[in-house]
């Protein structure tokens, strides 16, 4: 295999409460729907590896394949139809360390002409916190971080493209002492709002019960 330099996989493995190990990462560019990914384990001062196929971008090693006290490096190879293969960016985690952080809960957003407002309700052990966001248009679209203040229940972005829809993810801030591993929250969607009178293209009403309509709407802007 050789090092996809361009594959930012956002690799990331973490303990579940049951001790197996959960590892995370983004598709590899330009694959195809149907892709087999390696996972490979190397235990410090062990010299076998241990391997793990799957079709998703998710996996999760068993607690019986662990030494949980030994650093591992960890890598993903991506498996290509016609027989070459890639591999990205390598972490090490000791497992016993690796705990999911607690993150922010209940996270809200919503668009107002070119603003994010973006609210969250912090865990238990409120931490250091960053936010990403970016167009929804393409997948290609870069991420912008944003630093958020101690302690901070929400982020007003300013100065966007009020007819652009955005994600948005929220996730601690690993630092020293910090055993656990910091995980981006799901995407989130904020569409833009209509700024015109939108033409609507389809319209289908269909009755589910009596006194109840089930009504869709296509529309362009």
């Amino acid at each position: 295999c050789f090092y996809l330099a361009d594959w930012d996989n956002e690799l990331a493995c973490y303990k579940e409460l049951n001790e197996d190990l959960t590892c995370t990462w983004l598709p590899a560019p330009s694959a195809p729907n149907t892709i087999n990914y390696t996972v490979f384990l190397k235990w410090y001062k062990i010299p076998k590896l241990f391997q793990q196929n799957t079709s998703s971008s998710s996996i999760t090693i068993e607690r019986k394949n662990l030494f949980m006290e030994r650093s591992v490096c960890i890598w993903i190879a991506v498996n290509y139809a016609h027989d070459s293969c890639v591999k990205g960016k390598m972490i090490s985690v000791v497992p016993s360390k690796a705990g999911k952080c607690l993150t922010p809960s209940n996270i809200k957003a919503h668009q107002i002409t070119n603003q994010l407002i973006i609210k969250w309700d912090l865990p238990a052990t409120p931490t250091l916190y960053e936010l990403r966001y970016r167009e929804a248009l393409t997948e290609s679209t870069r991420w912008t971080l944003v630093p958020v203040e101690s302690n901070a229940v929400n982020v007003t972005i300013s100065n966007l493209n009020a007819m652009s829809s955005y994600i948005v993810q929220l996730r601690c801030i690993a630092k020293d002492g910090l055993h656990c591993v910091c995980i981006w929250s799901k995407e989130i969607l904020v569409p833009h709002k209509l700024t015109k009178k939108p033409r609507i293209s389809y319209n289908e009403t269909t009755e589910i019960s009596p006194g109840r309509r089930s009504v869709l709407l296509k529309w362009e802007v």
